[in-house]
């Protein structure tokens, strides 16, 4: 794995990520929640998600618009998985979110001040994009890491 970007993409950016999609959805399951930090940690795609005119409906319609964003999405979901298990971790040990029947809930959304000015530029833009990121993520786990070729 590249140091860099295990440090760039590290749990602090993770746990921010994954709260904030949690924000939207209240609950997901661990294969979902897996394909979020892939999803922001790559910065054309989180620039486009971002962005308020961006009209993102779902998966398929992402692919076909800018399937640039997500021609590496495979090496991303292996690279960054560690990290995404580890802020699950955090969130759950932290009492941010449950973890039960494999899915993730969040506990308490106050706890999370996702506008807090110190968070910085990435994590703003992330939680301008969670929203979009959640429609992303509505359609069925099997379909989506189909869609995005994630190899298990």
């Amino acid at each position: 794995m590249n140091q860099s970007k295990y440090f760039y993409n590290n749990e602090a950016f993770g746990i921010v990520a994954i709260a904030s999609v949690l924000k939207y959805s209240k609950t997901l399951p661990l294969s979902k929640a897996l394909l979020i930090l892939p999803t922001v940690a790559h910065k054309e795609t989180l620039n486009y998600l971002k962005r308020a005119n961006s009209d993102v409906k779902s998966i398929e319609q992402l692919i076909i618009k800018k399937g640039n964003l997500v021609t590496n999405f495979n090496s991303r979901f292996q690279s960054l998985l560690p990290v995404s298990i580890n802020s699950i971790n955090i969130l759950c040990e932290m009492k941010y979110v449950k973890f039960v029947d494999e899915h993730l809930s969040l506990l308490d959304e106050s706890k999370f001040n996702f506008s807090e000015p110190s968070l910085g530029g990435r994590a703003r833009a992330i939680v301008q994009a969670s929203s979009k990121i959640t429609v992303l993520l509505q359609k069925n786990a099997n379909d989506l890491y189909l869609q995005l070729r994630v190899q298990l």
